[in-house]
This record gives C-alpha cells, structure tokens and sequence, in this order.
C-alpha cells in the first residue's frame, strides 16, 4: 500500500514557516507533469517554487539534485537557492531523526505548532533544537551528509546553456573555453567591427556611426535568438524592394513616400548583415561569444545529439523555470527540447512582460501547453493574492490593467488577509519644479509619520525615462532627504560627474570646446564670459598662424579650416597657449589680468591631466576629482545631504566604470567616451540590482525597477507623452536595423505587415497595409505602456504617489495621463486641476552675474562661516577638549623620548596583550612592524567577507570613503586551496545555530572611553569590532566568527573571553541594552566549538 503524502501544511508546520494558502498549497503539490502557474506581482512566488522543491523531497518524489530552478538574474538565482537551501537544511534535521515519516501524524496533532511560534519569537536555534529533541533524537548515521552534498542545482538561463555549451564543445566545434562577453564588451566589439568596415555602402548610409552600430549588434542577437540565417535575412531585403515596383492606381503617384521610405530602411538589413557576419568572425577569432550564442550554442547540441538531451533529462526530473514570460524563443526551444512532457512548472506573469525590446515574449505564457505538453493538457495554476500590497495599491493596479488583454487568463490580485489599506495620493502641479518640490514633500511627510511609529522607510522615485531625473533628487536634496540615482544614465546627468565626463573629455580630444567651457566657467575657475570670448579669438587666430606664430598663406589657411571642420579653432589648445606665453604676450592682452591667471592655472592643470592620461582610469578619475576639488565642493554643499553621503554619485559612477574595465582590458579613453555615450542613451532599460535602502530614497527608471519593492514610491511625470511614452517611431520592423517579424518566433502575437504582390498588388493596397500595420503598432505600444505603468503601482508596499504637470520645458502643455484618470476613477478620488493656460517656463528670464557665483543662495552663509573661521585662526587657540589633551600629551611624550605607553585608542583584540605584558605591547604599538600575511588571517577575511555579504546588511567598520578608491582586484578572491578551505568553513556556517538566522548588525565598530583600564593612570578608547549581533527574544547576542584553531588552555580561554568582555561593554555603552541581557560568544567555525561568556 502506497503511504499518504505528506501535506503542504505539515511540512509548512515542520519548518516554522506559515501555512501556505490553498492556491499556493495546489502549486505546490502540483502532479509531476507540466505546469503553468500565473503569479501576479508579490504573490509569493519564488516562496511558492521553494515550498514545492521541500515538499517533492520531503515526500521522497525527488532527490535533492534532481531539481532544476532557472531564473533570469544572478540575484534572483542567489535567493532562490538561499531559500531552497535553508529549507531543505531543516528539512534534514527531521530526516536524520526519522520523522519524515510522521510529520502528517505529528502536524494533526498540533505537535509541529511550536516550530512557528520559535520561528515568530526569534527564539535561538538551541531553542529550536530542543523542540526537534523532544520529538525524536538525532540519529548519529542517516542520510545527514548526502543530504548536504545533494543540493538542487539553481542557475540563470544563460549560464545552464552554458554549461552545456562547455561540456559539449566539441561536438559542435566550439572553444570550451571562450568568454562571455557582458554588454559593454559586445558593443565595443561591433564599434570595433563597424568603424574598420570597408564596405562600400556604408558611406552611403545617412544612419549616425553609433545608429549603425545599435542596428548591426541587434542583428546579429536577434538572428541568434530567433534561429534566422543570415543568408535568408540579405535575401528578404533584396525581395523587399519588389515593393517599388508595385503599379499605381494614381496618375500623379508612383510611390508612395512611406514605402520609399521603408524600402530604404530595409535596404539596410543587407549592410548590417554583412557586418552580422564579420561580428561572429571576430568573436571566433578571439574565442569569445555572446549571451545568445550561449542559448543558440546549446540548442545545437541538444538538437544534434540526442544523447546529451536524454542524459539532461535524466538528470533532472524537476524542472522550474521562474520569470517565464521575460524567455525568447530560442531559450524556449532549448527547455522544450530537453523537458517537453517532464515535470516542468513554468511560473509568469504577462503584465510584467516588459523587457519585449530584448527579445522576451509574453506570448510564449500562451504557448506553454502546446509546448510543453504534447497532449497540449497542460496544467494551469494561479497566485492571485498580493503579499505586498496594500488594498488601495493593488485597487490603483488593477484599473491600470482592465483594459489590457493577455495570452493567458489573468485573474485579478487580491490583497493578503489583514493586508492595510495603503494610502494612495495623486498630486497635480502647474509645472515640473512644484511637481518635484510635491514629492519631495510627500517623502517627508511620509517618513516623519512611519519615524514616529518607529519604522524605518525604503522609497523610491519611478521615472519612464531619466531626462528629469536631477530635477527630483535636487527637490529631495533641498529638503534633507538622503537619496541615490541608481543606473549610469542617470548618473550621468549629476553635475560632479558631469564635470568629471567633460575633462576626461579635454584630456581626450582637443575638440571638446563645450566640455572645457563648462570646466571653465564653474566653480574651479570662474573665468568670465568676455574672458572666454577673448580665449576663442586666441582659438581662431591659432587657426590662421604656423607654429611661430607667422601668418599662413590664405590659401594653406583655408585648407586647414576646411579639413578641421571647426573654422574657430580649438579651445584646448587656445588654452594651452595662454598657459605657456608669459603674461605680457601680445595675444593675451584682451584679457583681464584675474582670467590670466586662472586660464594659465588652468592650462597647467589640464596639461597634467594630459600627461596622467595612461593612468588607470578609476586613478584618473580621482586625480580629475582632487584637481577640479570636486571633494571639497561637494562637501561644502549641505544641499547634498551629510558629508559622508554627498560623493555618492561620484562613488557609484566609479563603481560603473570598474565595471567598464573589465570589459576592456586596454581602457582607452575613447573608448570609454563612447560607451559613456552609449550608456546616456540606453541605461534607462536596464535592470537594477541594488536592494532598497533604509531611509534613502533611490532614483531609477521604471524598467529598472523590475523585481523590487519599496514602503513607498513616488510615479512622477504620470503625463500623456511621458507615461504612456510617446511612440517614437511606429515603423516597426520597416525601421532601421529591426528583424522584420516574419523572421521572430513570436510573429503571431506581432502586428502583421502584410506587403505581398498577392496581398498589396498596388501601391495604394501598401498604403493601406502600412497604415494599418503602424495602428497595429500603436496598439501594442500601448499595452506596453500599460505593462510599465502596472510594474511601477506595484512596486509600493503600503504609500504611493502619482504625480503629474502639465508644463515640463515643453511648448504645449501635456495632459493628465489616462491611467491616473483610470485610477482616480477607481479609487473615486478627485483629479486635482492645474493651470495649463500659461506657460511659467516661456519668456522667463534672469539676469545673471557672470560668472555665475557657485555658492549661489548660500554665499552669503559660507563667505560669513568663512570669515569667521579666519577670525577663530587669528585668535589665540581655544582651550582643547579632554580627548585632545591626550592626544597632544601622548605626542609630546613620544617627542621628548620617554618610555612609550599604550596608545589612547586600543583594538579590543589587541587588550589582552597590553593586560599579558604592558612594555612589550607598548613598544610594538610604538614601532610597528609589517606582520607576516598568515594563510589563517586571509582565509578569515574571506569567510567575513561572505557571512556580511550573506547578511545584506553592509557593515560600518570601514571608513565611509574607503569603497570609492578600492583596486580592480576582488578582495575576496581565493586560490583554489583557500576556495576549498572557505567552502568547508561556509558548509559548518550553516549548519550552525546562526546558519539561519538574521543579524541586526555585522561588521559594526563600537568605540567605548574607560578610565583606567590597564592601570597606568591613563584613559584609554577601547575600538571593538563586533563581526555580527543578533535580537534573540528580548536579548542581545554578540557573536564572534573565528577561523583559527580554538584556545588548548584555561589562560588562552580567559585571554579570548577578555575580548568579547569588552564587546559586551561597548554594546551597552552605545545601546543602553542591560549588560545582564547581552550575551557573547566565540564560534570556532571550522571545530564547531563554541565558547560562551
């Protein structure tokens, strides 16, 4: 007789976690067969897949490695397989006491309800233990260790295609060790490949340089992902042009002008396919491929050998493929061609399909059945209950989607029970500076309200597109919110990285007369208006001389004119002139004596940067900083919130560029411009990876917000022509560099061209097709729109703002968008009005002191705060504080030779040395030596590293400047001896009593005074660093990882216990917790062994 399956709820019960709602348990005991579930945004899906993995387990349907979970990022894949993990970790710990058997028996009888209420209370894992003890005793064998090396395999789509590729290689002749190149590498690639193209028709293109490069890059991923061969896409545009040749119906008409038009543009497809082939040559040559060529690569090899498919599916018997509406087709085909029939269990949503322009489809959600279930039987589950949003929120969702069909059947999302109302606000200004003045007030307002109930706020700012993106985070800064645009794009429009940009630009090509202009006049050098038109006659008048500054013949002149391009001549190298006269040159009498100066400083300045050019690019990017005394000004600027936030931006564009780095190992300054230019103009779509923050407000795009989640958010520019976006080209595929449809494997769901002989005989016939193909068009731009517009509303928890104007700098006012009509509607709010009859930014003007003054309402603040500090140096010192006194007492006693004494401030790992031998400590303070790089001490490094990146909280140890100027090299990068010493370290981690807690803190440095604490009558700071703190109940634990060998002494334990004495103090001098409710230990992860004091 076959034994009853364990429930969802019993092994829910069994592992602490809340029961699992009926639709989320018939998901999870899903028969072994295909699958579709729909998941609507925060139904608890990636909870879902995990609770199915345990429960396939649990119930012994699977081994542990027979599971497959593939996602689409490296951070959803990290979560999932944390989530999977721990699960199946407790899971084990029943399975070692022989109670998976039971578990039904134990959960009808509430026996299991005390897993939830520990895991509620935060109760310790002892605490935990002791339950599982009660119930049964840990058995010493069992499957405990397989079950450890058993784990379910949980990748990215792209890195299991992959590894197929690598294992297959051969077979298909491909390099087994090619490298991936990352986005910015593949561009860089095809600009390589376009700008050395001696194909003739390429002059003859009227497409920008950088166009053709966009257009021939999608080619050549699109012929890819959708399995098209370049030779039929040449011979399409060739055919194409038929369409001129179609007879008119009209006298005065041979060809319409949308069809010449659109047959030029195909043309194109023969140019960039030609560049499509050299592209793949090129990759070959250098043993690199792109991420299609990972998905194409290993169709190839499942399709040519059987074999390895059969084995593929073998292997694993489970399949979960998560975020399934963002798949192309070719990665389709792949997973149907491995696990069509299988237990696959795709999970979607088709409202969140918003990634259409990188090749993903939503209809592929409709085709799932057809696909995977030869019987076309497929199952189809639904996640309709929001464990994110409040009721008003997902009210304020839901009219944003009504319109809106689906490929598959989309209930609508209800809130969780008990779920708040959520507070939903609109907001209407006349123009766009109240707008960004409204949100900044509603963030505020609403982090003042959540701060006095105690709870911290994670916000953000959703925008369609960055373009006003620095208007809202300078309302945010006025009003001392501390905020972060997130992405490069956006980046690139704040005003240090912007002067950073434009003298990487003057370093770059003498060209760059407005970079330099900008340099200029701003804060660094205030050169004048008439000072500059003064150093553009010099630019001109280099122009019209030789090197000894001799007139040239007219002639030679005007040659040169005409092949520079720039009749005024250069700038940079206007400057660099006045920088090498002396002052009393001719040229430079038309300037005043100030802008000699400063354009002579100038010029020396940029001259070094000039000759620095072949620094690293991170070391000259700093260099630029300290010279343009970027540092300074950001620092003085309280706009920019505290100190040690305001070069923030500066950090995370360094960071950006880091990330450049690796993608071109030459990192040519050029280079670097263009993907800078580049990024400008398509960051926007890119996904983010940076979690929320407490209490910052990030700035990012729509798009980029996919996946994540805020207590608030603010959707601002909700305007027709903004959000919805205005199509910017209805062409379709008939535009420059696009995959005509009828190559795509999603045709069917694509608006259809219709421009046969058989079914446009005529030019008026193509007329018709094309207008009703551009309705088509328009249409489905809409829908996706509205796709954008459902992510955005329910990316907030609980409070979100819609915000709209009418005037943003354009020359008609734009309306309200419909879905803030739509939701207005729905939530029976009323439509706050504005004044669009008068446009506030036509005919405003200013007058201006020139040079503008960079202190701008705050000059007279800072020149007053200035004079006073002068004041303050003037006078006679004031009397020092007591910390100060002892900082200058001790310099003077190290001046005048006397025996050394222990530093003010001491390490607490280094007070047991001062307590076991005071001079000697005291002297190696005094003189210290560089020690040994001890093997223990870097594996150390590394295992904290991962316990503080595993927590995701960031720790405060470090000085809050050290991150922006860290080297290229991973700090944590591991020979394979250490990677396989970490790995075992990792493994006792987790098995460990905190393997599944949360810490409230890590890597926090605590600094505590005590008044004598080595007897030599002197205060002392004691510096602790405590590696983690964990909240267990109404107590503190202070915990400390050791990866050393353990104490073999009672005088070595009282030594290591000092230390954590001291951490016990410094919590409770900081915090005010009771020193009788914090407790502290030493964990000797590699033995196991922990010490308490």
């Amino acid at each position: 007789m076959t034994p009853a399956l364990l429930s969802p709820e019993a092994v829910a019960a069994a592992l602490g976690q809340f029961p699992p709602t009926a639709e989320q348990s018939a998901v999870i005991s899903a028969p072994l067969a295909p699958a579709l579930v729909v998941a609507g945004a925060g139904s608890g899906k990636t909870e879902t897949m995990a609770g199915r993995v345990v429960w396939l387990v649990a119930n012994g349907l699977v081994r542990r490695d027979e599971v497959l979970g593939l996602t689409f990022t490296r951070k959803a894949a990290g979560e999932l397989a944390e989530r999977i993990g721990s699960r199946l970790r407790r899971l084990g710990e029943f399975e070692r006491r022989g109670l998976l058997p039971h578990l039904g028996r134990l959960h009808a009888e509430g026996r299991l309800a005390v897993f939830g209420e520990l895991e509620r209370s935060g109760a310790p894992e002892s605490a935990r233990r002791a339950a599982l003890d009660a119930l049964a005793p840990e058995s010493p064998g069992g499957d405990g260790a397989d079950a450890l090396l058993e784990r379910p395999a949980v990748s990215t789509y792209n890195s299991f295609a992959d590894a197929i590729v690598r294992e297959n290689a051969v077979r298909i002749g491909r390099d087994a060790e090619a490298v991936v190149m990352s986005e910015s590498a593949a561009w860089l690639l095809m600009r390589q490949v376009v700008l050395s193209s001696d194909d003739p028709r390429l002059p003859d293109r009227a497409e920008r340089p950088s166009t053709i490069i966009d257009a021939a890059l999608r080619i050549a991923r699109d012929s890819v992902d959708n399995l098209v061969e370049l030779d039929d896409l040449d011979a399409f545009s060739t055919a194409f042009q038929d369409v001129l040749e179609r007879p008119s119906q009209r006298a005065g008409t041979s060809v319409y002008a949308e069809v010449r038009t659109a047959a030029e543009k195909v043309s194109g497809l023969s140019v960039l396919v030609a560049l499509a082939r050299t592209y793949e040559a090129e990759k070959r040559r250098r043993g690199l491929i792109d991420f299609s060529d990972q998905v194409a690569g290993a169709l190839q090899v499942v399709r040519s050998h059987p074999a390895v498919a059969a084995e593929l599916r073998e292997r694993y018997r489970v399949v979960l493929l998560d975020e399934y509406q963002d798949t192309s087709v070719v990665q389709t085909d792949l997973l149907a061609t491995l696990f069509r029939g299988t237990a696959v269990m795709a999970v979607g949503d088709p409202h969140q399909s918003i990634y259409g322009w990188r090749g993903a489809s939503a209809g592929n959600l409709g085709d799932f059945a057809r696909t995977f279930d030869p019987d076309a039987a497929g199952r189809s589950y639904a996640l309709l209950t929001s464990w994110r949003n409040g009721v008003d929120v997902l009210r304020a969702a839901g009219a944003v989607l009504a319109p809106l069909d689906a490929p598959v059947e989309v209930g609508s999302l209800r809130p969780r029970p008990g779920a708040p109302a959520g507070r939903v606000d609109i907001v209407v200004e006349d123009d766009l500076d109240a707008e960004a003045d409204a949100v900044a007030a509603w963030f505020a307002d609403v982090r003042d309200e959540r701060h006095r109930a105690g709870r911290t706020t994670t916000g953000a700012v959703l925008l369609r597109s960055k373009k006003h993106m620095l208007r809202f985070a300078d309302a945010l800064g006025r009003c001392g919110i501390p905020h972060r645009i997130l992405g490069l794009g956006g980046l690139l429009s704040t005003p240090e990285v912007v002067d950073v940009v434009s003298a990487l630009r003057v370093i770059s090509d003498p060209r760059s007369g407005s970079a330099l202009i900008r340099l200029l006049a701003g804060p660094r050098w205030s050169v004048g208006l008439a000072d500059l038109r003064e150093l553009a006659q010099v630019a001109a008048r280099l122009v019209r001389h030789d090197t000894a500054l001799q007139p040239l013949p007219t002639e030679l002149a005007e040659i040169i004119r005409a092949s520079a391009g720039d009749e005024g001549g250069s700038l940079v190298a206007a400057l660099d002139f006045v920088a090498r006269q002396k002052p009393d040159h001719g040229w430079l009498a038309g300037f005043t004596p100030a802008a000699r100066e400063r354009l002579r400083d100038a010029g020396a300045v940029f001259a070094g940067l000039r000759r620095a050019a072949g620094l690293p690019i991170p070391e000259l990017v700093r260099l630029i900083e300290n010279e343009l005394r970027l540092d300074i000004e950001l620092a003085a600027n309280e706009s920019r919130g505290p100190a040690r936030t305001a070069s923030d931006q500066l950090r995370a564009f360094v960071d950006e560029l880091h990330g450049f780095l690796q993608t071109d190992e030459r990192g040519s300054l050029p280079s670097l411009l263009a993907w800078l230019d580049r990024a400008e103009r398509i960051d926007e779509f890119a996904p983010r990876t940076e979690p929320p923050e407490d209490d910052v407000v990030q700035l990012l795009t729509i798009h980029g917000s996919k996946g994540l989640e805020w207590d608030a958010v603010a959707v601002v520019r909700a305007v027709e022509d903004e959000l919805p976006a205005a199509l910017r080209d209805a062409q379709g595929w008939l535009g420059f560099g696009v995959l005509p449809y009828s190559f795509r494997g999603d045709r069917e769901w694509l608006p259809a061209f219709r421009w046969s002989a058989h079914d446009a005989p005529t030019q008026q016939d193509l007329k018709r097709e094309h207008a009703a193909f551009k309705d088509g068009i328009r249409e489905r731009h809409l829908a996706e729109e509205r796709r954008l517009a459902y992510v955005a509303v329910t990316r907030a928890r609980e409070h979100l703002l819609i915000s709209a104007s009418p005037w943003a700098g354009t020359k008609k006012p734009r309306v309200v968008s419909r879905f803030v009509r739509e939701i207005a509607d729905e939530l029976e709010a009323p439509l706050p009005e504005s004044e669009t009859a008068e446009n506030p930014y036509e005919g405003a003007r200013a007058t201006l002191e020139w040079p503008i003054d960079p202190l701008g309402a705050r000059s007279a603040r800072v020149r007053d705060a200035a004079a006073r500090v002068r004041q303050a140096m003037a006078a006679a010192p004031a009397t020092p504080t007591r910390d100060l006194e002892l900082l200058l007492a001790e310099r003077a006693a190290r001046a005048a030779g006397r025996s050394p004494h222990a530093p003010t401030r001491i390490p607490a790992s280094r007070f047991k040395d001062f307590v076991a031998d005071y001079g000697a400590a005291a002297t190696a303070a005094a003189r210290p030596l560089p020690e040994r790089p001890y093997r223990q001490t870097r594996l150390g490094t590394l295992f904290h590293a991962w316990v503080e990146q595993r927590s995701g909280l960031v720790g405060r140890a470090r000085s809050a400047d050290d991150v922006l100027w860290d080297d290229d090299e991973d700090a944590t990068s591991a020979s394979p001896a250490d990677a396989e010493a970490l790995d075992r370290l990792r493994e006792a981690f987790l098995a460990s009593e905190w393997g599944d807690l949360q810490p409230i803190e890590v890597e926090t440095e605590i600094d505590f005074v005590e008044p004598d604490p080595l007897g030599d009558g002197r205060p002392h700071v004691v510096i602790c660093k405590l590696d983690a703190v964990y909240r267990r109940g109404d107590r503190i634990e202070i915990v400390d990882w050791k990866t050393g060998r353990p104490p073999r002494t009672a005088a070595e334990r009282t030594e290591r216990m000092l230390q954590l004495e001291l951490y016990r103090r410094a919590y409770h001098a900081k915090h005010g917790v009771p020193m009788e409710r914090i407790d502290v230990a030493l964990f000797y992860v590699a033995d196991g062994l922990i010490l308490r004091g």
